[in-house]
């Protein structure tokens, strides 16, 4: 029985130290910089099995990333930084035009419709995370799943 204590005890710091579950990420993309644009932003949808954060992201193709929200004052739509963005558990959290988005400012170069590029997430409890960015049309529908 002691044996079996102490086994157990053991496994306990193991256990602590595991990397919880990754979040999914789906329909990564960002438009065409039409004109050479120095910024863009991306859209996605994360689902965490469990309460995470993004806390930030990082990209080759840009200078300086940043996490961002579009916010409505004064009558105007403005943009402003955020510090991180709350994943509920089981919860599909949309970064979208509207909102949330991850901000890529000062590009390498124009961003070209029907290429893709690597985006590196950064999770509180999670860790880094890389995907997939499509490039879209300017006039293209966003990707959408099915769920």
């Amino acid at each position: 029985m002691r044996r079996l204590a102490f086994a157990l005890l053991l496994s306990l710091p193991v256990t602590a130290c595991q990397q919880p579950a990754a979040p999914q990420v789906k329909d990564v993309w960002t438009r065409d910089t039409v004109g050479g644009t120095a910024n863009a932003a991306v859209f996605m949808t994360i689902t965490s099995p469990a309460a995470d954060r993004l806390v930030g992201a990082s990209s080759p193709v840009a200078k300086k990333t940043d996490l961002m929200t579009m916010e409505t004052g004064n009558g105007a739509m403005g943009m402003s930084y955020v510090k991180a963005v709350d994943l509920p558990a089981n919860t599909p959290v949309s970064l979208n035009a509207g909102g949330l988005h991850v901000w890529l400012a000062e590009l390498n170069q124009p961003l070209k419709a029907g290429q893709s590029f690597p985006l590196t997430l950064k999770f509180e409890k999670a860790g880094e995370r890389q995907v997939t960015v499509r490039i879209i049309k300017p006039a293209e529908a966003p990707p959408v799943s099915g769920t």
